[in-house]
């Protein structure tokens, strides 16, 4: 992400960071799991070999294990306990990575902190605010990690419910946004421009739920003026909308016209900055109602 330095002016709103206990907590069974896999190796030195022959363990499930000798038992003992090890040892390593940042909201902008780096990006500038599912919730749709970019040239920047204050800095980081962003908005369909929001297909959606593969995303525009919608190249007069009643909307989202034909339907999870898109949508459709040219 390009560098912009924090206004001086700007007040913090608020700071976050990741816990350690998961982390210290996976190194220290990581060091018990290898100080048993050592010991089972030293008991095999001290302990009588009773039986030369082959060895035989039933499990709770019956299924039959088959071991040449005692030795090879106390080997596969020990090399079972070294691969679980080594197995925390990679969740240690990629839980690392993804919580490797820290967080500064400003009433303007946010700042994160990655490896001694920090950087600050104004909300004016995030044009994707991507909200999603992941983990036990992931079917559930219910948010659990937010991503943002300046545009479709950045990677996003993913932030995860582990956060401490997660969803004070979800819901904090949403109103900041908003306030800093639809203002621009407004404006530019004011002057007779167009605001493209981004949106991921419903099957995408559910696929990435499965897959794991989030931030890898394809999207399709959403186009917004001052008197239409554009979704997938059909164009839709605003005056011609229902009022949206966002109160009532969950993770399905539908937005149909005055004859009853949906105009857009999709995973509200799927939309980009889907707070931003919906509060603007209804002024317009409110204005549009009241027989108003312009928007507030």
């Amino acid at each position: 992400m390009q560098q912009t330095p924090t206004p001086a002016t700007d007040a913090l709103v608020g700071s976050y960071h990741y816990g350690k206990a998961l982390k210290i907590s996976v190194l220290t069974l990581c060091v018990v799991l290898i100080g048993l896999a050592g010991f089972v190796l030293y008991l095999g030195t001290i302990l009588p070999v009773q039986d030369a022959g082959p060895v035989s363990l039933t499990t709770q499930r019956g299924t039959t294990l088959n071991f040449s000798s005692q030795a090879m038992l106390i080997y596969f003992t020990s090399g079972l306990l070294v691969v679980l090890a080594l197995a925390l040892l990679g969740l240690y390593a990629w839980q690392s990575r993804l919580r490797k940042s820290s967080y500064e909201l400003y009433e303007h902008g946010i700042a994160h902190t990655t490896a001694g780096q920090r950087t600050f990006v104004p909300f004016s500038e995030i044009e994707d605010l991507y909200l999603f599912s992941s983990g036990q919730t992931v079917m559930t749709g219910l948010v659990t990690n937010l991503a943002f970019r300046r545009n479709a040239s950045e990677p996003f920047h993913r932030v995860l419910e582990p956060l401490k204050g997660f969803h004070d800095f979800l819901q904090r980081f949403r109103e900041l946004y908003l306030a800093a962003r639809q203002p621009q908005v407004l404006d530019t369909l004011q002057r007779g421009g167009a605001v493209t929001f981004n949106c991921i297909d419903t099957g995408q959606v559910w696929r990435k739920r499965v897959s794991g593969n989030f931030l890898a995303v394809q999207t399709y525009p959403i186009v917004l003026t001052q008197h239409s919608l554009q979704v997938q190249g059909k164009q839709v007069p605003i005056a011609s909308l229902r009022s949206l009643d966002q109160s009532a909307w969950a993770e399905k989202l539908v937005i149909k016209d005055a004859s009853g034909a949906t105009v857009l339907s999709t995973l509200a999870t799927g939309l980009m900055s889907a707070d931003l898109f919906l509060d603007t949508l209804s002024l317009l459709v409110e204005h549009a109602s009241q027989g108003q040219q312009q928007p507030a």
